[in-house]
C-alpha cells in the first residue's frame, strides 16, 4: 500500500469512528490496526505517517485550500476531529502492543522506539507544532503511559533536554560546545588520544570513545551529547516552521509542513539509532553517577544583577550547574535596562546569566515585560512532573530506590536552582506590586507572578512524589531552604492577589505545601524537628484565616491533616537556639485549636445538607468514611481522635467541656456534633465515667425506637443518622441483648422515606447481624422481612444502585444461610434480574460487587447441599445463569466479565461432566487471541483455565491434547508486563492440579522459561513469586516420584549452573518469602534437594541449603492450616476485608475464594520433610549439630527414625516387653538383637 493510500484509509477510518456507533467504532479500530500491523516490516512507516496525520496544520484541511487532495499526500481531510481519533487510536495502540512481547505479535523494539522519540518531541514542542489542547492531551497521556514502564531507564535524557533545551537560557551552540569539551578533557585525562576537537566533526572524538573499549561512562556521556546535538537540530526546524505557522499563510502553511515532516522523522530516526550504542541500561550505578558527574558537573555561576541605583552590576557568585540558568534579558524585552557599563557578558554564554533588580522607582510596563517567558518554560516542566507522578503509588523497593537516584542525580541541582530563583523572583515582583498598588496598570504584572507561583508549586509536587518513597539527600541537605521559603509562603495572603487568582495557584500551592509537611510529620521527623513547631503554629494560623467557602475545603483538609500527622509524633525540645517546646503541649493551645479550628469543622455546614437531600448515598458514604473525596469533617474527626490518642486525657478534659456547653443547647446541629464529639472521645474502648452502653439506653435508645415510624423533620433526621452512626462505631462494646433489641428498629428504618436513613440502616443492620447470629431463630422473621424491603428497593431503584442495599443483602444470605436455600430458584433469579438492571449502565461499581457477591454466596450454598438433595441441581441454575453469563462475556461488557468469569468458577468446581457449554468454554480459553485482545480479563481467565486443571478428570481428552497451547498461553502471559505475576497462579496450577503425564515432556522448557525470565528481570520483586514455582514443582516432582529433580534438571539446561543460581537467586529469594504457605513449599523443595548426592558432597551448597531451611521452619508451623471457609457463620466478617479497588479491572469475589494452596490439603509438610531428611540424620549431626544455629532443623531429624538415630524410649519399652514374653528357645537370638539395638544406640 502507498503511503497517500495509507493515509486515506486510515483518516476515512477515523470519520468512521465520528460516527459514535459503538459497532462502527469498534470495526474502525480494529480495521486500522490490522492495517498498520498488516506487514511488520512497513510498521514504522506507517506510525510515522499517522503522526503525520496528527501533526499536519489546520491551514491543509481548511476550506480556503485550493491544493487538490493529491497535491495534500491525502491530508485534505485530516480535520481536527480525525486527527484527535488518529491520536486516540494511537494511544489504545500502544496500550494494547507495549506489554506484550514482540514474540507474541507485541510491537517490535523499533516501533516502540519511532512512537516514543514521535511523543516526546510532540510534547515538549506542542505549542510550537501548533497542536491543539485535546491531541496534545492524548498524545501526552500516551507518552506518560509508556514513562510508567520506560521512565527513567530508556527516558532519561527527556530530562535533560527539558533543562537544557526548554528551561535554561543557555545558547544551544554553546551547551553542545561546553559538553563536547568537558569529554574530550576526560579522555585526555584517561590517557586517550584526540586528534582533531572541531566540534562539528566528530568522527575523532567517536573513534577515540570507542579506542577505550572499558570506559563505558564516557560512551554514555557521548550518547547524552549526541541526543543533545539531534534535538538541537530538530528545534531549529521546528522554530522555522513555527515562524511560517504564524503566518497565517494557507499556501505556504501547506506546502512547507511536508519539508518539515521530513525533517522530523530525520531527527526520530536519529533519536532512535542512538538507543544503538551504550545507553543507561548497559550501565552500573557508580558509572552512570560517574558519567553524570564529569558532563554536568558543578562549576560556578556568575550571577550579574543590573541595579538600577546604583547604574552598576553586581556579580554573585554560586555553586552551580554554569548550563543552567534563567536570563533576565529574555524576560524584559528593552535592553536600555541592561546598559550599565561594558562587562555584560554575552546572552546564553557559559558561566554567566544577567538578573535585573526590580525597584520601585524603575519604569516597568506591560510592553516592557515577556509574559509568556515563565509560561513556555512551564509547559515543558510539567512534563517533568507528570513523569513523576507515577511513584505516589509505588512501593518502596530496590528498583524504586534505584530510578529515584538516576532521576535525583540528573536534576536536583536544577530543582535547587528552580525553588530559589523563584522565591527570590516572587519576592522581587511582589515588592515592586505593592509598590504600585492603586494604579492602573498595576495588574499587568499579576500573571507573571502567579506563573513564578506555579514553578514553586510543580516543584514541591515533585518532591512530594519523591517523599512518597524515600527522603531525597539533597532536599536534606537544603532543608532550611526549602522549609523557610515554604513557611513564608504559607502566611501569603494578599487578597488582591488572591482574587485575580481564577486559577487558585496560591491555594493549589499551599496544599502541596502542607502534604510535604505531613510526610514529614510522618516519616522524617528528625530533619523536620527544627522547623516543626513553626509549622504547627503557622498552620494553626492559616486554619484561622480560612473561611466556609467550598474553594478552601481541600486546603482546610491538607492543614488538619498535617495537624493531625504532627499530633501523633511526641517531638521533643527544639534543637535549634530556642529550644521551643511542642505546642501541644500547652493546654490553652489545645483547647484553641479544639474550640476554634475542630469544632467549627466538624458540625454539619449547609453544603453538607444539600448533599444530604440531592446525594444521599453521597453524603453516606462521607459519614461512614468509604467515600474517597475529603471533607472538612471528617478530617477533623480524623484529627480530634489523634489528639485523644497521643495526648489523651487533657484533650478529653477540653472535649468534655466543650461537648457539655454543647449539649446545654436545643440546636439540632450541635446536638448532632455532641454526638459526634462523644464518638471521638470513645473511640477506642468504653473506660472511665463513661459507658457505651449506659449512655445509649439513657438517652438514645428511647428517641431511637419512638421515631422509627414517624416522619422525621430534618432536625430528627440529623439526630437518627447521628445514632446509627454511633451504634456502627461502638458496636463492638454493646451486649448482644442491646444489640438483639436494636435489629427489629433497624429493619423499620428500611421503610423510611428517605434514601440516606435507610442506607444507614442498611449498613448498621450488616455490620450487628454477626454479632447477633446466635439469636437466629428469634430475629429470623424479622430478617426476613428485612431482606424483602432490600429486594424490593433495589428492584425500584434503577441502575444507578445502592451498594448499601446490595452489602446489607449480602449479609442475610449469610445469616439465613438454609432459610435462603430453602427459598429454591426463586432467590437466585432475583438477584439475576437485579444484575440485569445494571449492565447495560454500570454506575455503581460497589454495588455491582456486592450483587455478584450475593449471587456467589447463594451458588455455593444450593451447589455445596445438592448432594444432600437439599439443594438446587447444578442443571437448573446453569439454564438461568448461562444465558447472562454469556451475554456478558460476548458484548463485552468489562466491568462484569471478571465477575462472570469467577461464577463459572463456582458452577465448574461442582460440575461432574464436560457438558458442551463447559468445552466451548474451554476451548474459547486456549486460543491465544483470546488473551492478547482482552488483557483485563486475563487474571480471571487463568483463575478459571485453573479451575478447568482442577476438574481434569472430566476433561482429560481435552487438557492432555492442548498442553503445548496451554503451556504457550503461559508464556505469553509470563513475559506481559501487566501479568507476569497472574501467570504464575496458572503453572503452579497446572503443578497443583494436573497428573504428571500431562506435562512431564514440558518440565525442561518450563524450567527454561522462568530461568530466562529471571535472567532479563534481575531484581525485580517478581523473582519471590517465580522462586515459588520452582519449589513448587520440585516439591511435586517428589510427591510424583518423578526420576529427575530440580537440580538435575537445571544441570542438563547448563552444566554448572546450580551453585551459583542456587547462592544468588533461589536462596536470597527464599529468604524475601513472607508467605507462610510458600515457605512450606520451599521447605519441602530444599529438603529434596538436600537429599541429592551432588549436594551432599558439595559442602558449602549444602550448608547454604540448610541454613535457608532453618530460616524458613524457624518459628513457623509447617503443616497445613485449614483455610477459612467464608460461607461459616463464624467468618461473616472476613468478607467485608476485601479491598474494593475499582480502579483496576479485577476485583476478587470473597465467595469465589475457596482458599485454595499450593499444596494438596492432604499433604502434611511437616511428615513429608521429616521423611526426606530421615537417611541423612548422620550426616546433618555431624556437620550442623557444632555450629548452634540449626536448632529446628535438628529438631525434626531428632523425632525421625532413620540411620544413626535412637529409638524412642516408647519403642525401646515396647521392644524390651516383647523380648520378655517371648519364649526361651530363641533367648540367643534376642541377646544378639539388643546388642545390635546397644550398638547403634
Amino acid at each position: 500500500m502507498s503511503d497517500i493510500s495509507f493515509i486515506r484509509s486510515i483518516i476515512s477510518l477515523c470519520r468512521q469512528s465520528l460516527s459514535g456507533n459503538k459497532i462502527a467504532i469498534k470495526s474502525a479500530e480494529d480495521q486500522m490496526s490490522m492495517l498498520v500491523k498488516s506487514d511488520t516490516s512497513e510498521t514504522e512507516i506507517k506510525i510515522a505517517l499517522i503522526f503525520k496525520i496528527i501533526l499536519s496544520p489546520q491551514a491543509i484541511s481548511a476550506p480556503e485550500n485550493t491544493l487538490s487532495d493529491d497535491e495534500l499526500c491525502g491530508l485534505k481531510l485530516a480535520s481536527s476531529d480525525v486527527q484527535l481519533w488518529a491520536a486516540i487510536f494511537l494511544k489504545n495502540y500502544t496500550k494494547s502492543n507495549f506489554d506484550t512481547s514482540e514474540s507474541f505479535g507485541g510491537a517490535t523494539d523499533s516501533t516502540r522506539r519511532i512512537i516514543k522519540s514521535f511523543l516526546i518531541i510532540c510534547t515538549l514542542n506542542k505549542d510550537k507544532l501548533g497542536i491543539s489542547t485535546p491531541i496534545a492531551s492524548q498524545l501526552e497521556s500516551t507518552l506518560l503511559m509508556i514513562g510508567d514502564r520506560d521512565f527513567p531507564e530508556s527516558m532519561e535524557h527527556v530530562l535533560m533536554l527539558i533543562s537544557y533545551c526548554h528551561m535554561s537560557d543557555i545558547n544551544p551552540l554553546v551547551l553542545v560546545e561546553t559538553l563536547t569539551t568537558r569529554l574530550q578533557t576526560q579522555l585526555r585525562n584517561r590517557g586517550v588520544n584526540v586528534l582533531n576537537t572541531n566540534v562539528n566533526t566528530n568522527s575523532s572524538l567517536n573513534r577515540a570513545v570507542s579506542e577505550s573499549q572499558s570506559n563505558y561512562d564516557l560512551k554514555y556521556a557521548e550518547y547524552l551529547i549526541n541526543h543533545v546535538k539531534n534535538y538541537v537540530n530538530l528545534s531549529r526546524s521546528i522554530a522555522s516552521y513555527n515562524n511560517i505557522l504564524n503566518t497565517n499563510n494557507i499556501m505556504e502553511i501547506s506546502r512547507c509542513y511536508f519539508e518539515f515532516f521530513n525533517a522530523l522523522v530525520d531527527g526520530v530516526k536519529n533519536m532512535c539509532s542512538l538507543r544503538n550504542s551504550v545507553t543507561l541500561k548497559d550501565l552500573e550505578m557508580n558509572k552512570f553517577v560517574q558519567s553524570v558527574s564529569f558532563l554536568f558537573s558543578q562549576s560556578t555561576l556568575n550571577t550579574h544583577t543590573a541595579n538600577p541605583a546604583s547604574q552598576s552590576y553586581e556579580v554573585d557568585c554560586n555553586p552551580s550547574d554554569s548550563l543552567f540558568y534563567f536570563d533576565d534579558r529574555n524576560l524584559f524585552n528593552e535592553p536600555k535596562l541592561f546598559q550599565y557599563g561594558q562587562s555584560v557578558p554575552e546572552l546564553g554564554g557559559n558561566q554567566h546569566n544577567v538578573q535585573l533588580l526590580l525597584s520601585p522607582s524603575m519604569f516597568v510596563n506591560e510592553s516592557s515585560l515577556n509574559k509568556a517567558y515563565f509560561k513556555t518554560k512551564l509547559s515543558s516542566f510539567k512534563l517533568f512532573t507528570n513523569l513523576m507522578k507515577k511513584y505516589k503509588a509505588r512501593a518502596y523497593d530496590n528498583d524504586t530506590l534505584c530510578e529515584l537516584k538516576i532521576i535525583l542525580t540528573l536534576s536536583d541541582v536544577h530543582l535547587l536552582y528552580v525553588y530559589k530563583y523563584f522565591i527570590y523572583k516572587f519576592t522581587q515582583f511582589y515588592n515592586f506590586y505593592k509598590s504600585m498598588k492603586g494604579t492602573f496598570t498595576s495588574n499587568f504584572i499579576v500573571p507573571v507572578m502567579l506563573d513564578q507561583l506555579e514553578f514553586i508549586r510543580q516543584v514541591i509536587k515533585i518532591f512530594v512524589y519523591v517523599h512518597t518513597i524515600d527522603l531525597p539527600e539533597s532536599f536534606e541537605d537544603n532543608a532550611q531552604l526549602y522549609f523557610s521559603g515554604i513557611i513564608n509562603l504559607l502566611q501569603f495572603n494578599d487578597q488582591q492577589l488572591v482574587q485575580n487568582d481564577t486559577t487558585g495557584t496560591i491555594l493549589k500551592m499551599k496544599v502541596a505545601f502542607l502534604r510535604l509537611l505531613k510526610f514529614y510529620a510522618e516519616r522524617y521527623q528528625e530533619v523536620f524537628h527544627p522547623f516543626v513547631f513553626t509549622c504547627i503554629e503557622d498552620v494553626v494560623k492559616l486554619c484561622r484565616t480560612t473561611t466556609q467557602d467550598a474553594s478552601e475545603d481541600k486546603l482546610c483538609c491538607a492543614a488538619l491533616d498535617f495537624l493531625s500527622a504532627a499530633s501523633t509524633t511526641h517531638w521533643g525540645s527544639s534543637p535549634t537556639a530556642s529550644a521551643r517546646s511542642n505546642p501541644y503541649m500547652n493546654n490553652a493551645f489545645l483547647a484553641e485549636i479544639i474550640q476554634t479550628i475542630i469544632v467549627p469543622n466538624i458540625g454539619f455546614r449547609e453544603c453538607d445538607l444539600l448533599l444530604l437531600d440531592d446525594c444521599p448515598i453521597e453524603f453516606v458514604q462521607r459519614e461512614l468514611d468509604t467515600n474517597s473525596c475529603s471533607s472538612r469533617r471528617f478530617s477533623s474527626i480524623s484529627f480530634l481522635k489523634k489528639l485523644v490518642s497521643s495526648i489523651g486525657q487533657v484533650c478529653q478534659q477540653i472535649i468534655a467541656q466543650v461537648a457539655t456547653n454543647v449539649a446545654s443547647s436545643n440546636d439540632y446541629k450541635l446536638k448532632e456534633l455532641y454526638l459526634q464529639l462523644i464518638i471521638c472521645i470513645n473511640f477506642k474502648e468504653s473506660s472511665g465515667e463513661f459507658n457505651i452502653n449506659n449512655y445509649f439506653n439513657k438517652y438514645l435508645k428511647n428517641e431511637f425506637v419512638l421515631l422509627a415510624q414517624t416522619q422525621l423533620t430534618q432536625e430528627k433526621r440529623l439526630i437518627i443518622l447521628a445514632i446509627m452512626k454511633y451504634i456502627i462505631t461502638f458496636q463492638n462494646l454493646f451486649s448482644e441483648i442491646d444489640l438483639v433489641a436494636l435489629v427489629p428498629y433497624l429493619v423499620l428504618y428500611l421503610n423510611n422515606s428517605h434514601e440516606a436513613l435507610r442506607s444507614f440502616s442498611a449498613e448498621a443492620l450488616s455490620r450487628v447481624l454477626a454479632k447477633v447470629r446466635l439469636h437466629k431463630p428469634k430475629l429470623k422473621t424479622c430478617i426476613l422481612q428485612a431482606l424483602d424491603n432490600l429486594l424490593t428497593l433495589m428492584k425500584n431503584g434503577g441502575r444507578s444502585g445502592n451498594e448499601f442495599y446490595s452489602k446489607c443483602t449480602m449479609k442475610i444470605f449469610l445469616y439465613l444461610r438454609e432459610d435462603v436455600r430453602e427459598s429454591g430458584m426463586l432467590m437466585i433469579q432475583i438477584v439475576i434480574s437485579l444484575i440485569k438492571m445494571v449492565t447495560d449502565n454500570p454506575v455503581n461499581p460497589a454495588y455491582n460487587h456486592y450483587l455478584f457477591e450475593s449471587l456467589s454466596i447463594l451458588l455455593r450454598l444450593n451447589l455445596q447441599t445438592e448432594s444432600y438433595g437439599l439443594g438446587q441441581p447444578l442443571e437448573k441454575i446453569e439454564e438461568s445463569l448461562i444465558p447472562m453469563l454469556a451475554m456478558i462475556i460476548q458484548q463485552e461488557m468489562h466491568p462484569f466479565i471478571p465477575y462472570s468469569l469467577q461464577v463459572l468458577c463456582i458452577m465448574l468446581k461442582f460440575a461432574n461432566k464436560a457438558s458442551t457449554t463447559y468445552l466451548q468454554l474451554l476451548n474459547h480459553l486456549l486460543t491465544i487471541e483470546t488473551w492478547k485482545v482482552s488483557i483485563a480479563n486475563a487474571q480471571g481467565n487463568i483463575k478459571l483455565l485453573v479451575c478447568f486443571f482442577e476438574k481434569h478428570s472430566i476433561f482429560e481428552s481435552e487438557i492432555n491434547k492442548n498442553m503445548e497451547k496451554i503451556l504457550n498461553i503461559f508464556h505469553f502471559c509470563l513475559v506481559h508486563r501487566k501479568l507476569s505475576t497472574h501467570s504464575l497462579d496458572m503453572i503452579n496450577g497446572i503443578i497443583r492440579f494436573l497428573p504428571l503425564s500431562y506435562y512431564v515432556a514440558f518440565i525442561k522448557s518450563i524450567v527454561t522459561v522462568l530461568l530466562t525470565y529471571i535472567h532479563n528481570n534481575k531484581g525485580s520483586d517478581a523473582l519471590v513469586d517465580v522462586v515459588t514455582t520452582m519449589s513448587l514443582l520440585t516439591a511435586y516432582l517428589h510427591l510424583h516420584k518423578y526420576e529427575m529433580s530440580l537440580i538435575e534438571i537445571l544441570e542438563t539446561i547448563q552444566v554448572g549452573i546450580t551453585s551459583s543460581f542456587m547462592e544468588m537467586v533461589y536462596v536470597p529469594n527464599v529468604k524475601k518469602t513472607m508467605n507462610t504457605e510458600a515457605k512450606r513449599v520451599h521447605a519441602v523443595a530444599i529438603a529434596k534437594m538436600a537429599t541429592l548426592s551432588s549436594v551432599q558432597m558439595n559442602n558449602e551448597l549444602f550448608m547454604l541449603l540448610m541454613g535457608a531451611l532453618e530460616d524458613l521452619i524457624s518459628g513457623e508451623n509447617v503443616k497445613l492450616d485449614t483455610p477459612k471457609d467464608m460461607l461459616d457463620p463464624n467468618n461473616m466478617e472476613e468478607i467485608d476485608k476485601v479491598e474494593l479497588n475499582f480502579d483496576v479491572s479485577y476485583v476478587r469475589l470473597q465467595a469465589a475464594n475457596d482458599g485454595r494452596k499450593l499444596l494438596d490439603k492432604n499433604i502434611n509438610a511437616e511428615e513429608v520433610i521429616k521423611d526426606l531428611l530421615a537417611p541423612m540424620a548422620g550426616l546433618m549431626k555431624r556437620n550442623l549439630s557444632m555450629s548452634g544455629k540449626f536448632t529446628s532443623v535438628l529438631s525434626l531429624v531428632r523425632r525421625t527414625k532413620g540411620a544413626g538415630d535412637t529409638p524412642s524410649k516408647d519403642k525401646k519399652r515396647a521392644r524390651v516387653k516383647e523380648l520378655r514374653t517371648r519364649k526361651k528357645p530363641i533367648r540367643q537370638s534376642n541377646k544378639r538383637e539388643i546388642k545390635t539395638i546397644s550398638r547403634c544406640t
